[in-house]
């Protein structure tokens, strides 16, 4: 790696901006900028590499960051003998490192022209001798003094980075879209965690400012990488700009080869440089012509090659996603619920209907809305005879019952927030725990504080073992509304249900502990008859 790139992605690891550093080693900004936009390099004579290790180790905030460090060191460094050195020395010999580099190939490329300069010359006392065709390139495009081939895992992560970075600084304009193909990378010979949690995290900046994203993947039976992307994808699913698109035909793959672009700004297109087929090497692209061929081409795959994986439900489609999940929940078979809280499918149709007109919703809402309820709520009571029903919640719920009074109720037309009062609250409670210990099939779980567990604050989804997975969230972002979809590829449904299960065994024994549950719901009924 190159000193400018090796500085930029320590500053973007720890989050450093480049004026702090400046004035940390008391230099001007524009020097900083040269090294880091590759202008300039610093001289060994001087302390500017021991100046910054020192300052930005200070920097390290986090086990997080400590992590990429250690990844960016472990890829870069060769070690025979893995010894315990502190951050300060990674980050120096890092510097160090890319500096040689950086030195290399300064000198490469003197060498280069003079070699080239040499050629020229030669071809051209050459031409005067032999009569040689004449080659004429028509149709032909120069590429831009951006574009590169790069090298290792840690140079192709940094060129993603590079491009959702741009893209998070940019709103989108007409139809630009970004793509990733998916087919190795959730492999931890490619990215780690670590980079694809961060590459999430850059996704969701875009996202904000109106980015769709399309990902292209491949569907086997490698049930871990479907895992992974269900991990990665879960905290993205409430925004609506996500497309998920598979191939048609489950032998047809892209092995060793990913493809990511961001529409109108670049392109990185991978390989692998050698026979193992392990992705290590790509062409970084920012000429605009070259995008769109890119783009073209990964538009034609998906339109030639692949079913979209979801479903979305806009307003206009109530009826049609209440009519599907009403028939899906009807049918026989387990079905796991992730909800943000207990109202979904605890409420008789008496207390439902009681609360539903308390909405401001308009006569054939409500109507629909109590018409859908007592189709979903019969399906899950038929099922219950025979199936499991297993159903994970958090603990917030009934603390903004409890403080504000506020039920969140969902109905035909997206999620209301109802207002109880004292006695509504105690009914509520009091149902919950008859639904709880009535079903020996039913099995709750609650969580009662932050874990390390996926928590999309806002939103639950619905799975139906074997049958299909509905995702409803209700303003993850404050600028976006109620986003509900379907899933129905036979592969990610089983993800999911997997998933679920993975989590469920995660949750402490005593967090679904009926009894114990009951206990703690007793406790928020007698501190409201205190109320009365």
């Amino acid at each position: 790696m190159t000193f400018g790139k090796c500085l930029k992605l320590l500053l973007a690891t720890l989050n450093v901006p480049m004026s702090h550093l400046a004035k940390a080693i008391n230099v001007d900004n524009s020097l900083v900028s040269r090294w880091v936009h590759e202008k300039r390099i610093p001289s060994y004579a001087a302390s500017y590499l021991d100046n910054i290790a020192e300052y930005l180790s200070r920097k390290i905030l986090n086990t997080y960051q400590i992590k990429l460090l250690d990844e960016l060191y472990y890829d870069l460094i060769e070690h025979d003998n893995v010894r315990e050195i502190t951050n300060s020395e990674k980050i120096r010999a890092l510097l160090y490192n890319s500096l040689n580099y950086s030195i290399e190939c300064k000198k490469k490329e003197k060498t280069d022209v003079a070699n080239t300069s040499k050629s020229r010359n030669q071809i051209s006392v050459n031409a005067s001798i032999i009569d040689t065709p004449q080659t004429n390139i028509a149709n032909s495009v120069d590429l831009s003094g951006n574009d590169k081939l790069i090298y290792g895992i840690s140079n192709i992560f940094s060129a993603v980075v590079d491009l959702l970075e741009i893209a998070s600084r940019h709103k989108r304009r007409n139809n630009n879209t970004i793509y990733f193909t998916m087919c190795n990378y959730f492999d931890n010979s490619f990215f780690s965690e670590n980079r694809v949690l961060y590459i999430r995290k850059l996704l969701l900046k875009v996202i904000e400012n109106g980015w769709k994203v399309n990902f292209l993947l491949q569907l086997d039976n490698n049930m871990d990488r479907i895992l992974r992307f269900i991990h990665f994808l879960l905290p993205m699913g409430g925004t609506g700009n996500i497309y998920i698109y598979y191939f048609n035909k489950y032998d047809i793959s892209m092995p060793g080869k990913e493809m990511y672009i961001v529409s109108g700004i670049g392109a990185l297109s991978c390989y692998p440089a050698g026979q193992s087929m392990v992705i290590n090497c790509g062409f970084y692209i920012r000429n605009k012509s070259a995008i769109d061929v890119f783009t073209n081409y990964i538009n034609l795959l998906i339109q030639n090659n692949t079913y979209s994986a979801i479903k979305y439900y806009p307003k206009d489609m109530n009826e049609e996603y209440h009519r599907s999940l009403s028939e899906i929940i009807g049918k026989p078979g387990n079905q796991f619920d992730y909800n943000s809280d207990f109202s979904m499918y605890y409420l008789s149709e008496k207390l439902y209907r009681k609360f539903l007109w308390k909405t401001e919703l308009s006569q054939q809402e409500k109507l629909l809305s109590l018409q859908y309820y007592k189709k979903q709520w019969g399906g899950i009571i038929a099922n219950l005879e025979n199936h499991k029903y297993n159903s994970i919640c958090f603990s917030e719920s009934l603390e903004l019952l409890m403080n504000d009074q506020i039920l969140c109720l969902y109905t035909y037309s997206g999620v209301e927030k109802v207002k109880l009062g004292v006695q509504d609250m105690i009914e509520y409670l009091k149902h919950v725990i008859h639904f709880i210990m009535t079903y020996d099939n039913f099995h709750v779980a609650v969580i009662f504080q932050d874990t390390n567990l996926v928590k999309n604050s806002g939103s639950s989804y619905i799975i139906k073992e074997r049958r299909a997975v509905y995702f409803d969230s209700f303003g993850s972002f404050e600028s976006t509304s109620e986003v509900r979809l379907s899933i129905e590829e036979p592969m990610t449904v089983k993800a999911f249900t997997e998933y679920f299960n993975m989590i469920w065994d995660k949750i402490s024994p005593v967090n679904k502990d009926k009894d114990e549950i009951v206990t703690w719901l007793q406790s928020y009924i007698t501190i409201l008859d205190k109320k009365k």
